[in-house]
């Protein structure tokens, strides 16, 4: 099969961009033939990598894959004039710059976020003419509202309206609608009575798995030692609004008479320098901020943390919703701590391999951490070992990539 990807996204970006990569190794590797419209690389930061210049279209070339790149506005902060330029200069230039890289395709994976990724999908696949897989990976507007973009109740009404039908309009041309999260499969048939259930299938997100590998193996490889007088906790990712860290911070509080327990924060985002100035206005001494470090460097120092957190604020919204740190932590097998609610919860409970709080709440983490911390480490090791096989069963790359492929060719009849 000829397989057409379409994502703002692409390598070498990193974090949740990476995976249109993750897929299109995959897909390759299954031995379909990829041709991939993509936008020049600048997330997280908003600047474009090095080596790379903007320019109307760009293509790059593999065995059995093809790149098109098409220029986008370099932005990723909180200006909601900049995301809006972002969002639309991509969907924009990947609608009149790119040519035909869709040409003769036999179906279209679509990574739908963000919503503005429409009207290129719309135009390449001839309004659904070939089918779509619609890889719904956020949800629209509630994502867009959730971040604080729109601050005005009028134009963040009109947005909404606007997207939704957007939204609408997407769903109905896909031949198949691929959700991340369980809970967002009811959320869409509430939503849009219209359209046939069968067409939404559950495809949750692997992750870039030549990166993500168990801990354990990475510590024989590197000759690492995890210390014995002292349970080191690591949180790396995105550090926003969404992410709810300054529970983090409350946490540490309480656990500061412990000298044995250290906390580690790697990454960066708009509230990092926010949660520093707290953290010293509060007098921590338990919490130390990395700060941002290629993404190559994260699996070595995950290697030398025992406790890996997840964390999401507290928001009915965020219910819906399974962070792409969760596959990469039950892929690295290392036990997980976390302050989460509704479709996360839920996979790190069925996957045996953390202890999860109510998010907001400091001293049940703090609890959670500490019953973590007491544990013998094969105690640990033993949970990190059956995260490792739910992700082998359940969310590997194989596994999702496969799902697509069968999706495609029941949902577009073939």
């Amino acid at each position: 099969m000829k397989i057409g990807m379409l994502s703002q996204w692409y390598d070498p970006e990193t974090g949740p961009a990476a995976l249109p990569g993750v897929y299109a190794r995959e897909f390759v590797r299954q031995g379909h033939e990829v041709s991939v419209l993509t936008g020049f690389p600048t997330y997280p930061e908003g600047k474009l990598y090095p080596g790379y210049s903007m320019r109307v279209r760009e293509q790059e070339f593999g065995p059995s894959h093809t790149v098109t790149r098409v220029p986008v506005f370099p932005s990723h902060s909180r200006s909601s004039v900049g995301r809006v330029l972002n969002y639309t200069s991509f969907s924009l230039s990947a609608t009149l710059l790119a040519g035909r890289p869709m040409k003769n395709v036999d179906a279209l994976w679509v990574y739908n976020s963000p919503v503005t990724v429409a009207l290129p999908m719309l135009w390449h696949s001839s309004l659904g003419k070939t089918p779509i897989f619609l890889h719904v990976q956020d949800l629209w507007p509630d994502s867009l509202i959730e971040s604080g973009m729109f601050t005005d109740g009028r134009v963040a009404d009109f947005t909404s309206r606007l997207i939704s039908s957007l939204v609408r309009l997407t769903e109905r041309r896909s031949a198949v609608v691929g959700v991340i999260s369980e809970s967002v499969r009811d959320l869409i048939l509430e939503r849009h009575p219209g359209i046939e259930p069968a067409k939404i299938k559950y495809v949750p997100n692997p992750t870039n798995e030549d990166l993500f590998r168990p801990s354990r193996l990475i510590r024989q490889e590197f000759g690492i030692e995890l210390p014995d007088d002292e349970t080191r906790v690591m949180y790396a990712g995105a550090i926003g609004d969404v992410q709810g860290l300054e529970t983090l911070l409350h946490t540490a509080f309480e656990l500061r008479q412990r000298d044995d327990i250290k906390f580690v924060l790697v990454g960066d985002g708009i509230r990092k320098r926010d949660l520093e100035i707290k953290s010293e206005e509060m007098g921590l001494k338990n919490i130390d901020f990395v700060g941002r470090v290629p993404q190559s460097e994260i699996p070595i120092l995950m290697a030398q943390c025992h406790i890996h957190l997840v964390s999401l604020a507290t928001s009915p919204f965020l219910r819906y919703t399974t962070p792409s740190k969760i596959p990469s932590l039950l892929a690295s097998e290392v036990p997980i701590v976390a302050q989460i609610d509704g479709d996360g919860r839920r996979m790190i409970e069925r996957s045996g391999a953390g202890i999860v709080a109510t998010p907001g709440d400091p001293v049940a983490l703090a609890a959670a951490v500490l019953s973590l911390a007491e544990r013998t480490s094969s105690e640990r090791l033993a949970m990190a070992k059956r995260g490792r096989s739910f992700y082998e069963e359940n969310l590997s790359a194989e596994a999702a990539s496969s799902k697509i492929v069968s999706s495609i060719m029941e949902g577009s009849g073939s």
